[in-house]
């Protein structure tokens, strides 16, 4: 090959390598901004599904006297509640204990903090008049001495301890969990936090809904694109966002008072999925009026 023929094929490829560039950079401009017209589209589409299983959130209290009776009985009915869990089939790994709190119970009114004092002192008192023995100070008559600190101290006592557990199970066989809910309400069980109702095939479901999303993403943008004379050229960008809400729902106070009864309807799950798509628009084409 001649040196001619050899520098016309090496223009040839260098046309062909830019014209393939082209689409790559369009809509760019020279200062880097980019001047593409873009349409964002945000879709939810749901799934419902029966649930197969699910998990409770449920915890025991015991308010006594003493700070070791109220630990005590707690542990008890909790021993108690777990052998009635084993011998309805639900396994050691499906139980777990997710907090231990033990705290004081105070007068009402004091919550934690130093008694208010009664009287009222006419001026400010040193350390010295305060843990000292120094002589006390006049007070106005018919009105007594006021408290120093050591003395709100031993007012702000604790009248009895509160001791409780947080516990989560999960309940495999669906059909049981009426009687499993019952069984611990009867066993010392007196607060319920939460209940999630779940589908062993909930990945499989909630996949169905995402591509659903994306479906009804496209048709959205498709309708809006035309009404504006223009054309959904490709996706930019796809983006799932989620609800964040909380699984764990249906939540209520039972201590102190009577459950309600009643059957329990699991209903149907709704499994959702929101995906925020960017698309690119072309033969965009306004009429001035």
């Amino acid at each position: 090959m001649s040196l001619r023929n050899v520098w016309k094929f090496r223009v040839i490829i260098a046309a062909i390598t830019a014209t393939t560039a082209l689409p790559l950079t369009r809509g760019i401009a020279d200062d880097g901004i980019d001047t593409r017209s873009k349409l964002t589209v945000h879709a939810t589409a749901d799934t419902k599904v029966a649930p197969d299983s699910v998990t409770l959130r449920f915890a025991i209290e015991s308010r006594e006297e003493e700070v070791t009776d109220a630990a005590r009985r707690t542990s008890e009915q909790v021993n108690r509640v777990v052998q009635f869990l084993k011998s309805r089939g639900i396994e050691a790994k499906d139980i777990r204990t997710e907090s231990i709190v033990l705290s004081p119970i105070y007068p009402k009114g004091q919550k934690g903090q130093y008694a208010k004092q009664t009287y009222a002192v006419q001026q400010s008192q040193g350390l010295d008049d305060l843990f000292g023995d120094s002589t006390p100070q006049q007070v106005a008559p018919n009105q007594a001495p006021a408290s120093n600190v050591r003395d709100q101290l031993q007012q702000n006592q604790p009248i009895g301890y509160s001791a409780s557990r947080q516990l989560t199970i999960m309940v495999r066989d669906i059909e049981q969990f009426e009687t499993v809910y019952t069984g611990i309400l009867e066993r010392g069980v007196n607060s319920i936090a939460g209940i999630q109702w779940m589908n062993s095939d909930q990945i499989q479901h909630r996949r169905a809904a995402r591509i659903k999303a994306i479906a009804a993403a496209r048709e959205k943008a498709s309708d809006m694109a035309g009404a504006l004379d223009a054309k959904v050229a490709r996706v930019l960008s796809v983006q799932e966002t989620s609800r964040g809400s909380d699984p764990f729902s249906n939540s209520m106070q039972l201590f102190g008072s009577e459950s309600s009864g009643g059957s329990i309807e699991a209903g149907l799950m709704t499994l959702s999925a929101s995906v925020q798509v960017v698309f690119e628009l072309s033969d965009t084409e306004f009429e001035n009026e």
